[in-house]
């Protein structure tokens, strides 16, 4: 037997193994629906099915630390190491005076805001996976996407410098066999190789 669920009202249905790759009606709506003729990649390794409606796989955001993880912990350091130095500067424990404290929150204020900008603006790439395509989100206020349908995939590339590799971070490239270039480039996606793993999922291989 083979299990499916209907496009339409997503009740599951068994059909007899016999009937891959035909249609099927369901017996609760009667909407048309395709069984598959091959085994399903995705639903065999714990994954929403190939098959019926479209289903979120993955969200995926820019990682700060893993692409630049010297940077993000110095201005961690100098965010909070300026707090509490200007603090003590300011209580007259080390006799500064309070031009220099107010000149050390100043950097530490300025760590935490660049530190906070950056977090906000990671927000606005989002790389989405579902079981039929793969989109990229740009923008927060004004959004601008790219999409590829997984079965018109011809490329995945995954580009990662020697430090990159370390910190198990990348940009991924997805390119369809529509178009000459990259249509999607997505930067810094942690664990590029697990995603172009799930997206091999929903692909043709053959």
């Amino acid at each position: 037997m083979i299990k499916i669920k209907c496009d339409k009202c997503e009740r599951a249905i068994e059909v007899d193994a016999s009937k891959a790759g035909q249609k099927v009606e369901c017996p609760s709506c009667g909407d048309t629906n395709l069984v598959p003729s091959k085994s399903d990649r995705a639903a065999a390794a714990g994954f929403p099915p190939d098959h019926g409606a479209e289903q979120r796989v993955l969200i995926v955001r820019q990682s700060m630390f893993r692409a630049h993880p010297l940077l993000i912990s110095f201005l961690f350091l100098v965010f909070i190491g300026g707090a509490i130095f200007g603090d003590v500067i300011a209580a007259g424990t080390l006799g500064l005076g309070l031009p220099l404290a107010i000149a050390v929150w100043a950097l530490a204020l300025i760590a935490g805001g660049w530190l906070g900008v950056w977090k906000f603006l990671t927000y606005g790439e989002t790389l989405e996976i579902t079981n039929k395509r793969s989109v990229l989100h740009l923008g927060i206020l004004r959004k601008n996407t790219s999409e590829v349908v997984h079965d018109n995939i011809r490329n995945v590339q995954v580009d990662q410098s020697f430090w990159n590799r370390i910190w198990n971070v990348g940009t991924m490239g997805i390119s369809s066999s529509a178009q000459s270039g990259v249509e999607i480039n997505a930067k810094n996606i942690p664990k590029p190789h697990h995603v172009r793993k799930v997206i091999d999922l929903y692909r043709p291989m053959d």
